[in-house]
């Protein structure tokens, strides 16, 4: 299965005018907002076989040690948004974590399956080709 790193529900960007004030042009260039993270661990195949994926996840900021996305997929199959207060998890920050990157995290065992760079705002951070410089700890295949 083939993924790709998404933002979900990203606030966009406005740009001030030129001859704005700086005070303006701050109050105007706010930095996006990260409503979550797309990939092959929440993923459903066209097949619908979902053996092998995990059913529950959790996004872990490694700059700030706190969790900043989660998925169950019980909840997503009963059409319902996993929040963050949904999953029950504990973050152990671990040293091993790549540094200002976002970490996912499989609740059942605890393994980090994918782990990619962000910036400061949460947002992956891709080079000239457009890949996200991903790493896939622990062997994980998707």
């Amino acid at each position: 299965m083939a993924a790709a790193i998404a933002l979900a529900g990203c606030a966009s960007r406005a740009t001030a005018p030129p001859n704005a004030t700086p005070a303006a042009a701050a109050e105007v260039e706010r930095p996006a907002t990260v409503g979550g993270y797309e990939g092959w661990w929440n993923a459903t195949p066209l097949s619908g076989d979902v053996s092998g994926l995990p059913q529950e996840t959790v996004a872990v900021n490694t700059r700030t040690g706190q969790v900043v996305d989660a998925f169950n997929r019980s909840m997503n199959d009963a059409g319902k948004v996993t929040n963050v207060a949904d999953v029950d998890y504990t973050v152990v920050p671990d040293p091993a974590w790549p540094a200002d990157s976002v970490v996912i995290i499989e609740t059942a065992t605890g393994d980090v399956i994918e782990s990619f760079p962000v910036n400061q705002n949460g947002e992956p951070i891709y080079d000239a080709t457009g890949n996200s410089n991903r790493e896939r700890p622990h062997g994980a295949n998707p």
